[in-house]
């Protein structure tokens, strides 16, 4: 997470200080024209290349479980620990519950606790 005084890397999406103008971690130079703005990148850029591995497996832990009758593995995954259990408690919420998570995620809506979205890019 994210300190005040700190922008997230456009590039590799690390918390780096807000002055930065290259990031310490991959060395790409930050965008200037928008540094002084408040709210500056506020969200974790996803990344550019490839298949983001974590909104596959999220979204195969949350659809292949279903086929067992244990719903819920895929918000512990994700750090909503709280609702994973409530998921297990009522199986998904009757499902419905599972099934509007599979909905989210594979529209690029749903979120970690963090509050980074979790979606797929290429």
């Amino acid at each position: 997470m994210k300190a005040e005084n700190e922008k997230y890397c456009v590039n590799c999406g690390e918390a780096i200080d807000a002055r930065a103008e290259v990031c310490p971690k991959c060395g790409v130079r930050q965008p200037t024209e928008y540094a002084n703005t408040p709210n500056f990148e506020t969200e974790r850029p996803t990344y550019k290349k490839g298949l983001n591995e974590r909104w596959l497996i999220t979204l195969l832990l949350c659809i292949l479980p279903c086929i067992v009758g244990i719903n819920g593995i895929h918000r512990f995954y994700t750090g909503k620990i709280g609702t994973g259990v409530l998921m297990l408690l009522t199986l998904g919420g009757c499902g419905i519950w599972t099934l509007i998570d599979i909905i989210m995620i594979a529209t690029n809506q749903y979120r970690d606790d963090d509050g980074n979205i979790i979606s797929y890019t290429l």
